[in-house]
């Protein structure tokens, strides 16, 4: 894999992180996900058989791409159903796309993937659109929403995805993610979860998304920039959920992420540190 991730102080003065400290961090994580010490303090329920999901309104603050100087405000439903079989694994349907685990054995998993990319416009995007855009990129042209499916393989609290883009018109290329996510139960009625995680793209991804072509870079004031595969970006996240009744939840999450270099290089990038916040209430059911 081509690329770093991030590394050194970039040219929009934000604090060095080194690509061997980001390392660190992701296997520092893994290594205490998998400990049976840290397993203990988790409390982690085998999810019951049967349907089940939740119902619920959030609304969040983001950038309004990624890489963006700008913020935006996102509201808009939430809804995950699962169901679990003892004969065909778990199929989940939700923010992260439809993932069918076919192989549940102990700790380890087998899972097929597919998720949905949902573009990036050259203008502004409402509250209520889960696509990203802003009218600085004018110019550049709408990236299509696609289809992306892949693999995942899982144990215990790790999990890695590798998937393809179906669609010839949205983000083309392949990305890889890999995700580090303890659930730590603090009570009956109130739990945190706690995510780290590190994406890698290929040329193709890296291209749509933060390079800038001949053509675009006349329509606009960009230079152009073609990137190399690479690290896209590590991010972390913590997440609360309080129960305030049987069947209703009080959802809260706090994110960051900091861009690869050669993300971060591009000049559609105005910030190469990211954040976001979210807060919702769900019916569990």
């Amino acid at each position: 894999m081509e690329g770093d991730c991030p590394s050194g102080h970039d040219r929009h003065g934000n604090t060095a992180v080194t690509s061997v400290t980001a390392m660190q961090a992701v296997l520092a994580a893994t290594f205490l996900a998998l400990c049976p010490p840290v397993q203990a303090q988790s409390v982690s329920q085998e999810p019951a058989y049967g349907f089940s999901g939740r119902l619920g309104l959030g609304v969040a603050t983001v950038p309004t791409y990624e890489g963006s100087p700008n913020r935006r405000t996102l509201a808009g439903p939430e809804l995950t159903l699962s169901y679990r079989s003892r004969e065909w694994g778990t199929v989940e349907f939700g923010q992260r796309g439809l993932i069918w685990n076919v192989v549940e054995s102990g700790r380890f998993r087998f899972a097929l993937v597919a998720q949905f990319d949902p573009g990036r416009k050259d203008k502004d995007t409402s509250t209520l659109s889960p696509t990203s855009g802003d009218k600085r990129l004018a110019g550049m042209g709408n990236v299509q929403a696609s289809t992306e499916a892949g693999v995942g393989f899982g144990y215990g609290p790790v999990m890695v995805v590798a998937r393809q883009s179906l669609s010839e018109r949205g983000a083309k290329g392949a990305q890889v993610d890999m995700t580090v996510e303890i659930p730590w139960s603090l009570s009956d009625r109130f739990s945190l979860r706690f995510a780290l995680g590190a994406t890698w793209a290929n040329r193709d991804y890296m291209q749509t998304y933060f390079g800038v072509t001949a053509a675009q870079a006349q329509a606009t004031s960009f230079s152009v920039y073609t990137p190399k595969s690479g690290c896209r970006k590590v991010d972390a996240s913590v997440g609360a959920e309080y129960a305030i009744a049987p069947s209703w939840r009080l959802q809260a999450n706090v994110g960051f992420s900091r861009l690869g270099d050669d993300a971060a290089a591009s000049p559609l990038v105005g910030r190469r540190n990211g954040a976001s916040t979210a807060l919702a209430v769900a019916y569990v059911f």
